[in-house]
């Protein structure tokens, strides 16, 4: 198993990449933390949690755009198991359908606290507990808007296109320890909800498989991945 030993913290574990993602790291031997928000979602995710994982991971309910929730969650990652070796941030909303010059200031104020303001903090306090140890792994999910902003979709892709900069940023800083972070920019996931908005994709096996996307993070958070570092992993399936 490419992740046993290792300990992975994932926020936002009850959306539907998070819960692949939680299912192939614990089947690959790692101790998860998994951070939820919405209590609905996350009844649903840990139905989907095979018994024999039970004593592997711990939930825990945190906004991560607040610091004092995000520290919280670093200290029951410790508590609970020692170390910190692997921090996903998977947290983000999604709003379309104004120009900016139409966007109203509160709207794009959220788009940057959740998408941009959690990945910070998210970042902040795992590389200051991954330092102690000398290694780790960070990993972001900015999707391809800022690559592509689209009208109607700029306050969107402007609130996640910091999420670039902190990649190169912290890539800079932590270039000279083994702790590396990466970004993975996939087009549109296969979900229950993307298969609603996008019938046709579904049907032409457009979309990124969830499972594809849980297993490549799997080999990027594997010891012999510290080569991989600063990168934006395009995971565009076919489209």
């Amino acid at each position: 198993m490419r992740l046993e030993g290792k300990v992975a913290v994932i926020v936002g574990g009850e959306g539907p990449l998070g819960r692949e993602v939680t299912k192939a790291f614990l089947s690959e031997g790692a101790e998860l933390i998994i951070g939820w928000y919405t209590q609905g979602d996350w009844d649903d995710a840990q139905k989907l949690i095979p018994r024999t994982y039970k004593g592997q991971f711990i939930d825990v309910y945190v906004d991560a755009t607040k610091e004092d929730q995000v520290k919280n969650l670093i200290e029951k990652t410790l508590d609970a198991f020692g170390s910190l070796d692997i921090m996903i941030h998977m947290v983000g909303i999604f709003h379309a359908g104004e120009m900016v010059w139409e966007t109203d200031l509160d709207v794009f104020e959220k788009l940057v606290e959740t998408n941009l303001k959690s990945a910070f903090l998210c970042a902040k306090h795992a590389i200051r507990s991954m330092l102690g140890k000398g290694r780790g792994r960070i990993l972001f999910f900015p999707g391809k808007l800022p690559f592509e902003p689209k009208p109607g979709f700029g306050a969107n892709a402007i609130s996640k296109a910091g999420m670039y900069t902190l990649v190169l940023a912290l890539r800079e800083e932590l270039k000279d320890t083994n702790i590396t972070v990466n970004a993975v920019m996939p087009s549109i996931i296969d979900t229950w909800k993307t298969r609603k908005i996008h019938p046709e994709l579904a049907r032409a096996g457009k979309m990124v498989n969830p499972s594809d996307i849980a297993r490549l993070l799997c080999r990027i958070c594997a010891e012999d991945s510290d080569a991989l570092n600063g990168s934006i992993l395009k995971v565009f399936g076919k489209l």
